[in-house]
């Protein structure tokens, strides 16, 4: 009897291990093929410009030059292909959908079950990690200067907050665009629709929203790949099916008697297998990565001393369980925040079971091998004297040089954005391009001045120069100016929570109208990047549109200001740095 229930086990495992794979081998070769494959592409391209770069006395990142050159390159097409063409192109650059994450998100989203998005856009959040996961490292600073960091960040985010509001608001006035009717708005947003399948995110709202009738309970326990994997149901009875041709007369009868009660018809029930294939396909991703953790990343760590598998997958299984968390709990408590404090806390429970310090575990965390160094082939150059330089010993990445390397890729998929609002940008040109250069500008001198003033060390000075950036950008603009990279993370994240908790509310007492949506999404995504966008396109999406544009174009034009070594010798020496 035993026997033949492990046989049983055994067979239906087997069954619903075969059913997985029937229903999850495309995503899952588009996990672990399709998307690193477009990565390594992309990282490529990065590479290549970076050399070309160094060739030059100009530090500019390669990612944002790469972001540039391939948003000109897309307009270009358009201009010269059409629209159709064109539209294939960004298919093909897009990298593929159903990324290694895909299930997991689904399961959360329905919009996501039939759209097409860049895994390096969609999530960009996990790859700020290494930046907050990092900041025990970061040399100590007192009380008092936290607390004026606090103080410049606060009065700082209001004054600029008020100044971009009005300073958009008049430029509508003068120019007359903020007398546009409802219907024309709509209409503009209407053009965007079949330019790039970016934009059909929004358009499954409908799903979603009938989704939301149901049940928690049972939205939550009925995964997406229920249907496919439900049993048919029960014929029903032939005497209870009725024609649409019969006599007018028999009609008549029929409507004439009561009508019986129907009986209604459910489904039956699931079969173990196929209950075990629902539950791995709906959590593949966490078992994945779990199982990586424990089969891979323990064995290595404590076998090798290589901690990158181990500390990859405890960082991406804390990220899932932040995402996890209810969506008001999400307003205050950042997935980034929540994700990168357990994984401290992992990294130091790992790092003691070797007797090892947390410093020694952040240290594997991130070793400075990112994909520049990796593949270069960069000696020091030989001391006077001698005869050969000794090339510099590069040690393996960590978890946060492979996160940080894939930054450099969400940067580059910041072009697709801009090109999905590529319209919005040329009818509202001045409205965006002007406040977003001059409030770069004013950042760039203003804050570092303030910050040396009240003082504040010079590299968290430069820090808040890029306060307001998406952190994608932050990064490379904050190491060209030699500023602190651990705080302008910190800055940047609380900016956009700071966006989500009083940003509208701040709109409405400045008396922001709430039909300008060129004003309010100007002012959130210069102020608040990504994280003020994301609440937008839940609020309103034509304000989301000119968000994107904003922490997409405020970004770029910081990071070129701050390529320029005038300008940064100038910005440097705001802060009594030689």
């Amino acid at each position: 009897m035993a026997d033949d229930r492990m046989q049983g086990v055994l067979r239906d495992a087997a069954d619903a291990a075969a059913l997985v794979v029937r229903l999850s081998w495309q995503r899952m070769l588009s996990a672990w093929l399709y998307t690193p494959a477009g990565i390594l592409l992309i990282l490529a391209a990065c590479f290549g410009v970076n050399a070309l770069i160094g060739l030059s006395a100009v530090s500019f990142p390669a990612g944002v030059a790469c972001m540039i050159m391939l948003f000109v390159t897309l307009i270009a097409c358009e201009a010269v292909f059409g629209d159709r063409k064109t539209r294939k192109v960004v298919a093909l650059l897009d990298i593929p959908v159903l990324p290694v994450f895909y299930s997991f998100f689904a399961a959360k989203s329905p919009a996501h079950h039939s759209t097409q998005c860049g895994f390096a856009l969609r999530y960009i959040n996990i790859f700020f990690c290494p930046s907050f996961v990092l900041l025990p490292l970061s040399p100590a600073i007192s009380g008092v200067e936290v607390g004026k960091i606090i103080a410049v960040f606060i009065v700082g985010y209001g004054v600029m907050l008020a100044f971009t509001a009005y300073f958009v608001r008049g430029l509508q006035i003068v120019l007359g665009t903020h007398k546009r009717a409802m219907t024309e708005r709509a209409e503009e947003m209407g053009d965007e629709d079949d330019d790039i399948p970016l934009t059909q995110v929004r358009h499954a709202s409908d799903a979603s929203e009938a989704a939301s009738m149901e049940p928690s309970s049972r939205r939550e326990s009925a995964p997406l790949l229920l249907e496919e994997l439900r049993a048919p149901l029960r014929a029903q009875d032939p005497d209870r099916i009725t024609g649409t041709g019969g006599p007018p007369a028999a009609a008549s009868n029929t409507e004439a008697l009561p009508s019986p009660t129907l009986l209604r018809q459910n489904p039956l029930p699931l079969t173990r297998p196929q209950r075990w294939a629902t539950y791995i396909n709906a959590r593949a991703d966490i078992l994945t990565y779990s199982g990586i953790f424990l089969l891979a990343g323990l064995p290595t760590y404590y076998g090798a001393g290589y901690a990158m598998p181990a500390q990859l997958a405890l960082n991406v299984l804390a990220y899932f369980f932040a995402l996890s968390l209810p969506p008001r709990w999400r307003k205050y408590l950042h997935p980034v925040l929540v994700s990168s404090a357990l994984t401290i806390l992992g990294i130091w429970a790992l790092a003691l079971c070797r007797r090892d310090s947390l410093f020694d575990g952040l240290h594997a965390y991130s070793t400075k091998t990112r994909y520049l160094q990796l593949w270069g082939a960069v000696t020091k150059p030989a001391p006077t004297g001698t005869t050969s330089a000794t090339p510099p010993q590069r040690r393996p990445p960590g978890a946060g040089d492979l996160f940080s390397s894939v930054l450099d890729v969400s940067i580059v998929a910041l072009a697709l954005p801009m090109f999905q609002y590529r319209h919005e940008l040329r009818r509202h040109f001045l409205p965006i391009i002007i406040p977003n250069v001059a409030i770069s500008v004013a950042s760039l001198f203003a804050y570092p001045a303030l910050c040396a003033a009240l003082g504040i060390s010079p590299p968290r000075a430069l820090s808040f120069a890029s306060r307001s950036l998406t952190l994608a950008l932050a990064t490379p603009a904050t190491a060209n100016l030699g500023g602190d990279l651990n705080l302008v993370a910190v800055l940047c994240i609380m900016s956009g929570i700071m966006g989500v908790l009083v940003g509208p509310w701040a709109l409405d007492v400045l008396k922001i109208p709430e039909d300008d949506y060129i004003t309010r999404g100007v002012t959130l995504g210069s102020n608040s990047s990504a994280v003020a966008t994301a609440l937008l396109l839940a609020s309103d999406p034509r304000a989301a549109a000119f968000s994107s544009l904003s922490m997409s174009l405020f970004g770029t034009v910081t990071v070129a200001l701050t390529s320029v070594p005038p300008l940064v010798r100038l910005v440097a020496g705001l802060v009594a740095l030689p």
